[in-house]
């Protein structure tokens, strides 16, 4: 994860302190979410049953980061499959770890430029 993607996690954990915030922890991933205090972690080698998972129990997806070949395209995926919102936090177009975000916002996902944007879908 780039400093970038610590501060806005940060952030994103500040403004969703009294939601449940879930993650998937897998292969170190998702560790500063888990710091920040996630209330709920699937784990897991199965990456088809998580994304299934979370995608049948939690209501939004904030992506920060992935590269092309960034697992979350695919949890992603499962949460447009269920009609629930993807929300990405655009990246600049030169590093490699904006490019899932970038390339999902893209085809649709709703870019994350505010944190009130997430407090007003979970009211």
């Amino acid at each position: 994860m780039s400093d970038y993607g610590r501060e806005v996690v940060g952030e994103i954990m500040e403004v969703l302190a009294k939601e449940e915030v879930v993650t998937i922890r897998v292969m170190g991933c998702n560790s500063e979410v888990i710091r920040l205090g996630a209330k709920r972690i699937f784990e897991g080698v199965n990456f088809e049953k998580l994304n299934e998972d979370v995608a049948n129990y939690a209501d939004i997806l904030v992506i920060i980061e992935g590269g092309k070949k960034s697992g979350t395209l695919l949890l992603a995926s499962k949460f447009v499959e269920k009609g629930k919102y993807v929300y990405c936090v655009p990246g600049r177009i030169v590093d490699e770890g904006s490019y899932a975000t970038n390339w999902l916002i893209k085809q649709g996902a709703i870019p994350l430029v505010e944190m009130n944007d997430l407090t007003e879908v979970l009211q």
